[in-house]
C-alpha cells in the first residue's frame, strides 16, 4: 500500500472503530451496516500486511501497528478536511463554528474576558464552548481548541503555553469571627475544610518565601464546581484553598479574605491545545492571534508581596 492507494474513507471507518473499540459503534457512529465497516478493516489489514485489531468474542483492542496507524490516520484525515474545505472557497472567509474546550473556572472567565471580543470582531462565526474538568480528546470530540491546567504534554496536539495560575486560602469575615484567625498553616486541619475533590483527607501545599509546607486537611464538604464551593465560603461554612482567579473579586470586595496572607500554591501552568495540521481553519487562526494579543490575561497568579 502506498499514498496513491490510500482510501480516505476506508481510514474513517479504522478510526471510528479504532477510537470506539467496536464494530458495532463505529458502524452506528458512521451509518453503515456493520458488515461494510469489517470489510473496510479487513481490507485495509491485507493491504498493509498486518493485523490491526485483537478480537475475541468479547474484547476488541488495537495492535500496535494500529496504534501507529491511528495516531497518523487522525492527522492525515484532519488535514484533508481542511485541505478540501480551503478549495471550496475562493477566499478565507473567518465564519463556521469554532468548537472550544476549557476547565469550569477557566472557561467562565474567557467567556468574559475574551469571547465577547472575538465575537464582535468576526460577527458570521459562532462559537460552543464545552466546561470539563476532563482532559477531551480534540478529535473525538471534534473541538478545534482546548484549554488547559497543568496536565501531562499530549505529543499529538500543538501546545501554546500562556501563563500560570495558583491558589489562595480563602474564608468569609464571619467564619473567622465565629472560628478564629488563621495566622500559621499547621492550624488548618483543626478547621472547616471545603475541597474541591472527592476525599477524605487531601493535602494543600503552600508556598512562601521559597519554603513549602504540605498540610493534610478534612473535608467538612467537597463539591468539584466552584461556584458551589464559593457559595459556601460566603455563607460562612468553612475554609477553602481556590485559584485566584475564583475569589480575587470577593477579596477585593472585602466579602472574603485571604488568610495565611503570602503562602500560596504552586504555578500550574495555562496552556492552548490545538491539532496539527499546515493549514489551520481561519476562525482558529484568527483565535489564536487574538489569544496572542491578549495573553496577559492569562497570568492568573496571586504574587507573593
Amino acid at each position: 500500500m502506498n499514498l496513491e492507494t490510500i482510501d480516505l474513507k476506508v481510514l474513517r471507518v479504522f478510526v471510528a472503530t479504532a477510537q470506539q473499540l467496536s464494530f458495532t459503534r463505529a458502524s452506528e457512529e458512521l451509518g453503515v451496516p456493520k458488515s461494510a465497516v469489517s470489510k473496510a478493516v479487513q481490507r485495509l489489514e491485507s493491504e498493509l500486511g498486518v493485523r490491526l485489531f485483537e478480537r475475541s468474542s468479547r474484547v476488541v483492542r488495537l495492535t500496535e501497528p494500529g496504534t501507529i496507524l491511528l495516531n497518523r490516520a487522525r492527522s492525515l484525515l484532519e488535514e484533508a478536511s481542511l485541505m478540501f474545505a480551503d478549495v471550496q472557497s475562493s477566499h478565507r472567509r473567518v465564519s463556521g463554528q469554532l468548537r472550544l474546550a476549557a476547565p469550569p473556572a477557566l472557561g467562565r472567565y474567557i467567556s468574559r474576558e475574551l469571547l465577547p471580543r472575538f465575537l464582535t470582531d468576526w460577527p458570521e462565526v459562532n462559537v460552543s464552548l464545552k466546561l470539563s474538568y476532563d482532559y477531551e480528546d480534540l478529535f473525538r470530540e471534534g473541538l478545534d481548541l482546548a484549554f488547559r491546567m497543568g496536565g501531562p504534554r499530549d505529543d499529538n496536539l500543538i501546545e501554546k503555553k500562556l501563563g500560570y495560575a495558583n491558589r489562595v486560602v480563602v474564608a468569609s469575615p464571619a467564619y473567622l469571627k465565629r472560628y478564629g484567625a488563621i495566622t500559621q498553616p499547621q492550624q488548618l486541619p483543626a478547621h472547616r475544610c471545603l475541597q474541591v475533590f472527592d476525599r477524605p483527607y487531601i493535602d494543600w501545599t503552600l508556598t512562601r518565601a521559597g519554603a513549602s509546607h504540605v498540610v493534610t486537611v478534612p473535608a467538612v464538604f467537597q463539591c468539584s464546581d466552584m461556584e458551589a464551593l464559593k457559595s459556601m465560603l460566603l455563607a460562612g461554612a468553612g475554609v477553602a484553598q481556590l485559584p485566584w482567579l475564583v475569589v480575587r473579586d470577593e477579596i477585593k470586595s472585602g466579602h472574603l479574605v485571604e488568610v495565611l496572607a503570602g503562602w500560596v500554591s504552586s504555578g500550574m501552568s495555562i496552556s492552548a491545545v490545538y491539532r496539527f495540521g499546515v493549514n489551520k481553519p481561519a476562525k482558529l487562526a484568527e483565535f489564536l492571534a487574538l489569544i496572542d494579543k491578549h495573553q496577559h490575561l492569562f497570568e492568573l497568579q496571586r504574587r507573593e508581596p
